[in-house]
C-alpha cells in the first residue's frame, strides 16, 4: 500500500529528503515545468488531471488540454520512472440535485474515453499507465461507473468524491469499490484520516494520496507519531482544538535533525516547507507501523 504525497511546485520537495518517495502532482498549468527544478525524482508518479484546480478557478479546460499539460510533464521525467496518468474528471462539489450528480458522471465518463482514445493515438512509453476515475454518488452510480469503465479497457482505478464524507461513510465506499476492482487495483485519492487507513491497510488497497502534511504545516501545525498527534504553534493566531506546542519534540525527522527549532518559524514560506517534511515524515511513520501491524511490508524512512 503505497503512500503519495500530493505535491505542487511551489511544495518542499519531499523526494530530496526520502528514498521511497511516490508522489501525485495535477496537471495544473503552474506544475508543467515543476521537476526542473527537481534532483531527485520520486520512486513513483501519479499525474491526475487538475480538475478541482480548474473548476474552482473556473477556467477554461477539455480533455486535450489536460493530456498536453500531463505530456508536458511526462517528458520531462526518467523513462523508466513508474508513471500512472488520471483523465479528466468531473468534480461532484456544488453539484446537489440528483440530474447534476448523474450528469457528472456521464460526463467523467466521456472524458475516461475521450482521453484513453487520445492517448492510443500517440505512442505512449512503457512506463506509463492510465487510472479510471470511479465517479459516484451512491452504490449504484460507483458500480455503474465500474461497469464502464471496465468496459473501456481500464484496469487500474481511482475512487474519488470522498471529501466531504464521514470517516465513515469513506470506509463503506473504500469497501465497496475494492470489491468490485479488486483492492491492488485501487487508488484512493484523498483520504488520509488515521481510520480509513488502518481499514485501507486490512483491505490492501494498492495506495492512496493526501496533501495533510502540506496543508497542516501551512495551518502552523506540526505531527508527531507514536501515538499520531498533532500540535499548533503556541505562538500562532489559529484558532484549532489542538494542544499548542511550545518547544519542538525529540524527534529524528531530516529538518529536526538540522534545526527543530525552524518547525516553530512562522516567518517565510520556507520554514512552511520545513515544517511539512517533518509532517511527512511522522505520517509516514504512522502509516509504516499500520501496515505492518496488518502484515504488509515496508521500507525504511531513509
Amino acid at each position: 500500500m503505497d503512500f503519495y504525497i500530493s505535491w505542487s511546485h511551489s511544495d518542499a520537495i519531499f523526494s530530496h529528503y526520502f528514498e521511497d518517495c511516490p508522489m501525485l502532482i495535477s496537471a495544473a498549468p503552474k506544475n508543467k515545468h515543476a521537476f526542473k527544478r527537481v534532483d531527485k525524482y520520486p520512486n513513483k508518479l501519479i499525474i491526475d488531471s487538475g480538475a478541482l484546480y480548474y473548476s474552482k478557478q473556473k477556467r477554461n479546460y477539455n480533455v486535450k488540454k489536460i493530456m498536453d499539460n500531463q505530456l508536458s510533464i511526462i517528458d520531462s521525467l526518467p523513462e523508466d520512472l513508474p508513471i500512472k496518468v488520471v483523465h479528466l474528471d468531473e468534480p461532484l462539489i456544488n453539484k446537489n440535485s440528483l440530474s447534476e450528480k448523474y450528469e457528472s458522471v456521464e460526463r467523467t465518463l466521456f472524458n475516461a474515453y475521450e482521453h484513453l482514445r487520445l492517448f492510443d493515438m500517440i505512442k505512449i512509453p512503457k512506463n506509463v499507465s492510465m487510472i479510471g476515475v470511479i465517479q459516484g454518488y451512491d452504490f449504484p452510480s460507483i458500480q455503474y461507473s465500474i461497469h464502464e469503465l471496465k468496459k473501456m479497457g481500464y484496469t487500474h482505478f481511482g475512487l474519488g468524491s470522498l471529501l466531504n464524507k464521514s470517516a465513515k461513510e469513506q470506509i463503506n465506499y473504500i469497501r465497496y469499490a475494492s470489491d468490485i476492482v479488486g483492492s491492488e487495483n485501487l487508488h484512493v485519492f484523498g483520504v488520509t484520516g488515521i481510520e480509513q487507513i488502518r481499514e485501507m491497510a486490512k483491505l490492501k488497497i494498492s495506495s492512496f494520496d493526501s496533501s495533510r502534511p502540506t496543508m497542516a504545516a501551512v495551518f502552523f501545525q506540526i505531527m508527531y507519531s507514536n501515538p499520531f498527534r498533532t500540535y499548533v504553534i503556541s505562538t500562532s493566531s489559529v484558532d484549532r482544538s489542538q494542544i499548542r506546542i511550545v518547544e519542538p519534540l525529540d524527534c529524528e525527522c531530516p529538518v529536526c535533525l538540522e534545526n527543530p527549532q525552524d518547525l516553530l518559524n512562522m516567518s517565510h514560506r520556507k520554514y512552511t516547507q520545513k515544517r511539512s517534511v517533518h509532517n511527512y515524515y511522522h505520517l509516514l511513520n504512522t502509516i509504516h507501523k499500520i501496515k505492518l501491524e496488518e502484515g504488509l511490508t515496508d521500507v525504511s524512512l531513509n
